[in-house]
């Protein structure tokens, strides 16, 4: 009985943590479609994490591995099947979590990147550039952030023409902030334009804006997000310190009650966690152009 309840409350905490933790799509999504749709939506988060991104098959073994890792530790530690349980699950999400944080670190370096990207278009059309040819100045001097997607932007301008590598950089790099320099581009490129110095001025203009205040609120999420953790760890290492100086105090957590009570425990420990990031986040732009 008390390995059942271990697997029902772990198990309910790693749902629940997964459940509110990833972002939202904003579609319904149910069954097999559901399960579908994340995993082509983790298949292309993979390789936006960085150029040296991992597969889906690599990333399901890092979650294997850090799941029985953290479930052997957390096992020789408490002894208790439910914190065993939990660890392990948390030790599955650990991966993603960190896909997420090298996500958003490359998102924060392209949007850094795009500031300087646009004032180096901006002048390069002001010298009498054509786009085309601004692009693929772009893509050997351009910062280094983008200089993947630019250079495969300029061979996909040789090979597929203007529009059509557009459209696939902004795929790869599924920024809004380059969906409006695409559609300047876009704009420039069918119907001409003799202003697009000025119109990449203001865009740049804009972006630097954004990106400032986007700077300025992730140093003030960084502290929210460290208090979450703070609070959060509280209780766990207090009950470790206590059962590593007194384990007679904590027998009653033995039983298949004190587990049931435990999971209780760690279940709204997790939940006021995940509320605490979900008042933290930053709300995210809508893409520009699909």
């Amino acid at each position: 009985m008390a390995v059942l309840w271990s697997l029902a409350l772990g198990a309910g905490v790693l749902l629940l943590f997964q459940s509110l933790a990833s972002p939202r799509s904003g579609r319904p999504g149910g069954g097999a479609s559901g399960a579908a749709s994340g995993a082509a939506l983790l298949a292309r988060r993979l390789p936006r994490a960085g150029p040296e991104g991992a597969g889906l098959r690599e990333f399901t073994a890092a979650s294997g591995a850090c799941a029985l890792a953290a479930g052997a530790a957390a096992q020789l530690v408490a002894g208790w099947p439910v914190v065993t349980l939990t660890a392990a699950g948390l030790g599955a999400a650990l991966p993603a979590w960190s896909l997420c944080q090298r996500s958003a670190r490359r998102r924060a370096e392209v949007e850094e990147a795009l500031g300087e990207a646009v004032e180096t278009l901006r002048d390069a059309v002001r010298i009498g550039l054509g786009i085309e040819e601004a692009l693929r100045a772009l893509a050997r001097t351009g910062p280094l952030a983008l200089r993947p997607v630019l250079s495969q932007l300029e061979r996909d301008i040789r090979l597929a023409g203007f529009e059509e590598a557009l459209a696939r950089a902004r795929e790869r790099l599924a920024d809004p902030l380059f969906d409006t320099l695409a559609i300047a581009l876009l704009t420039s490129y069918r119907i001409g334009g003799r202003n697009l110095a000025q119109v990449l001025d203001g865009i740049g203009e804009s972006l630097r804006g954004s990106v400032r205040v986007r700077r300025e609120v992730r140093a003030a999420q960084a502290q929210n997000v460290l208090s979450a953790r703070v609070i959060a760890a509280l209780p766990v290492v207090l009950v470790l310190i206590i059962r590593a100086t007194n384990p007679n105090y904590l027998t009653a957590f033995s039983q298949p009650a004190g587990q049931a009570v435990l999971g209780l425990c760690l279940l709204s420990v997790a939940v006021g966690y995940v509320a605490m990031l979900r008042q933290a986040q930053l709300p995210g732009a809508g893409r520009v152009l699909r």
